[in-house]
């Protein structure tokens, strides 16, 4: 039985690492703009009064996560993420481009912890919480300084579930959230022809978002893995307006054009961070 345990560990941590290290080379399978950037669950695995987890790592951007166990039950996180600089990707198509960012996310909430009878899932955790996002991005082909700036702003509210086990050498987590995000920004206009304009107005979504963590403990510090995916669950029609702006002489004439579109919000997740937890706890005796 505990042979079996251990491989069923082994294999989850090789596959947390294999897919989390995909989700952090250039978007191969996704063509998409990055206007939608869910950043990693928040899975610290609480399970005593007065403990405290912190971790730093790299996905989507700098990402540094705090959450502290105030009570046998209850734990307050919160989470900031920093992406800045230039990210190089490859189109489905097989163009590769750049994606110079400007972005950050803060988000924290609350969160009920409790151990159960399952052997291979003893630690359950639920969190709710909230955050924004902003989005200040430019991509253009290799070789080109011309393509498409895109800038957004969006706040979410979210549900959590998680349920995972510690083990000598590391551990292991599955995670879902549920999140409705609705931006309250979001212009965007290709530099090619800068007189032209778009925006998207009430663009909101609501999203599933399984996640495997899993992590291996040296000295300590948990070197942990996560990947997972934003599936759409509701993509409402938003309004776009493209504002067309034409000069003669000193006279400005703008032309309106108003339509329809579905915009679903999807993405991959993932990262991989450095953890460590303290326990603040009085020894007896």
């Amino acid at each position: 039985m505990n042979r079996c345990k251990g491989v069923l560990y082994l294999r989850l941590l090789r596959y947390a690492f294999l897919i989390a290290g995909v989700a952090l080379l250039p978007n191969k399978l996704l063509a998409q703009k990055e206007f939608y950037t869910p950043k990693s669950l928040v899975i610290p695995l609480h399970d005593q009064k007065n403990q405290l987890h912190l971790s730093f790592g790299r996905g989507g951007g700098y990402d540094f996560n705090l959450s502290y166990a105030f009570t046998d039950k209850l734990a307050l996180f919160s989470a900031a993420t920093f992406d800045h600089g230039t990210k190089k990707r490859l189109s489905i198509m097989g163009d590769r481009y750049d994606v110079d960012r400007n972005d950050y996310a803060i988000k924290g909430g609350l969160g009920y912890f409790t151990r159960t009878e399952n052997a291979e899932f003893p630690i359950v955790e639920a969190y709710v919480g909230t955050g924004i996002t902003r989005i200040d991005n430019y991509w253009h082909f290799k070789g080109d300084t011309d393509g498409e700036a895109t800038e957004a702003r969006y706040w979410s509210v979210f549900g959590q579930f998680n349920a995972g086990k510690r083990v000598p050498k590391g551990e292991y987590g599955l995670g879902l959230r549920v999140s409705y995000a609705r931006y309250t920004d979001f212009s965007f206009y290709d530099t090619y022809y800068a007189s032209t304009r778009s925006s998207y107005e009430n663009l909101r979504g609501l999203t599933a978002d399984p996640a495997i963590s899993a992590g291996y403990t040296l000295y300590g510090i948990n070197i942990n893995a996560q990947l997972g995916v934003a599936i759409p669950l509701l993509a409402p029609s938003v309004a776009r307006t493209d504002t067309h702006t034409t000069y003669e002489g000193t006279t400005e004439t703008r032309t309106f054009i108003k339509s329809e579109e579905k915009i679903r919000l999807y993405s991959l997740i993932g990262g991989l961070s450095l953890q460590y937890k303290l326990n603040f706890n009085k020894k007896k005796g």
